[in-house]
């Protein structure tokens, strides 16, 4: 199929987050970064805390939600990063990466889990950094 073909139906084109790194390293590329390496660290401190025992939150479900909510942070930003995807998709990934962000940071909040709360503010300065640009991954027409 020809990329109008698919341009013209919403379906996004264009390099991948890796390649984009490559080209440019401008701040919404190192805010993506941003926000795929604290995405990861937040899962492995969650995960940790979940599954250590004796620990203060270890096999609560406010520790399962947060682990669970981390996860689904990372596929959607797999999607984000990996898949041409469809625009309306796209926007709606995006925002609901940023409500994860902050449900999480709130949990973590609650759950006295303050490495996991410090990155949660490490992905949502990346988010910050990452709106500020014209995504990659969505063509303009």
């Amino acid at each position: 199929m020809s990329a109008s073909f698919l341009e013209a139906y919403g379906v996004a084109m264009g390099n991948t987050l890796s390649e984009d790194w490559m080209q440019s390293r401008n701040s919404s590329t190192y805010g993506a970064w941003l926000v795929i390496i604290a995405a990861i660290v937040g899962f492995l401190v969650s995960l940790v805390a979940y599954f250590t025992p004796h620990g203060p939150i270890a096999d609560s479900w406010g520790a399962l939600l947060v682990l669970v909510s981390t996860a689904l942070m990372l596929v959607a930003l797999f999607l984000i990063s990996r898949v041409a995807i469809p625009r309306w998709f796209f926007g709606l990934l995006e925002v609901l990466i940023v409500i994860d962000i902050l449900c999480t940071g709130v949990c973590a909040y609650f759950l006295e889990a303050h490495v996991l709360l410090f990155f949660m503010a490490v992905a949502l300065l990346g988010c910050i950094l990452y709106v500020w640009r014209v995504s990659p991954r969505v063509s303009a027409g």
